[in-house]
């Protein structure tokens, strides 16, 4: 299990610089949306059940929840900095814009645009995350473990 997290997390890191890139380019937002690291949390959980599903873990489930929250926290953790450049430099990308829910805006106190708002969209996305992550891997779980109970007849 150890470096489960490794490649994931690698990727996840290359999508948020080549997201913040497109979207400082002037990018249209059907290409700076395939650079988003959201997808990851449906993809990633199917990565981390298969990996989880191959070992003798006692607790695959409980294993595959706490990874999922370990690794959204971390994803999240690298798209904070990108608000609070957002917000420092006004950023023109829909994402970052008030009325989206971001940081850029005349009514974004500096409380909001460097705390307030990073942190509750961490959160939110960390129990999002988690949920989903963990709902589609223990899917794989069941059903890899299923096989291996089963005895033939």
């Amino acid at each position: 299990m150890k470096g489960l997290m490794k490649w994931p997390l690698i990727i996840a890191a290359i999508l948020v610089v080549l997201r913040v890139t497109s979207e400082q380019m002037g990018a249209p937002e059907a290409v700076n949306k395939i650079f988003g690291v959201t997808w990851l949390f449906f993809l990633v959980p199917f990565y981390f059940a298969f990996k989880i599903a191959a070992t003798n873990d006692a607790h695959p489930y409980k294993t595959l929840f706490l990874k999922m929250a370990i690794f959204a926290a971390l994803v999240r953790a690298m798209i904070i900095p990108t608000y609070w450049l957002a917000y420092r430099f006004n950023w023109s990308a829909q994402r970052f814009s008030a009325e989206e829910g971001g940081v850029v805006g005349d009514a974004i106190s500096p409380l909001s645009g460097y705390l307030l708002i990073p942190l509750s969209a961490l959160i939110a996305w960390v129990i999002a995350g988690t949920l989903i992550g963990g709902g589609l891997g223990s899917l794989v779980i069941a059903w890899k473990r299923r096989g291996v109970t089963e005895t033939p007849v």
